[in-house]
């Protein structure tokens, strides 16, 4: 789990700079959809603790606190349904609308995942 120091570090970031949370969700969003839910996860975790908080995302959710901090921790296993109800409870607070690009790999980029 993260440390004091680090979850300081985030929310101190983020209230400095509203375009940290926005970049934390774009993060989060993009590791979940390229094969790395778990660390999408941590940042959806950093994004709610310091951004929105869990008392509000719980509200916007109606799940519990602890719940989403389960769903939202390293080893959280979150159903799709509850996760895509969180990023929509994110992307409203932030008044963004998430929109996914499908591109084609560089060949590049191909040979390295080959």
């Amino acid at each position: 789990m993260p440390t004091i120091d680090h979850i300081e570090t985030v929310r101190e970031r983020a209230q400095v700079d509203p375009e940290y949370g926005k970049a934390l969700l774009r993060e989060a969003v993009s590791c979940m959809l390229n094969g790395e839910p778990r660390i999408g996860r941590i940042l959806l975790h950093d994004y709610a603790d310091a951004v929105i908080g869990f008392d509000e995302l719980s509200r916007k959710t109606g799940e519990t606190r602890d719940s989403l901090e389960r769903m939202l921790s390293p080893n959280g296993d979150p159903r799709a349904d509850d996760l895509l109800a969180i990023i929509a409870a994110i992307a409203e607070h932030e008044d963004v609308e998430i929109d996914v690009r499908v591109a084609q790999r560089s060949r590049a980029e191909q040979l390295v995942a080959d």
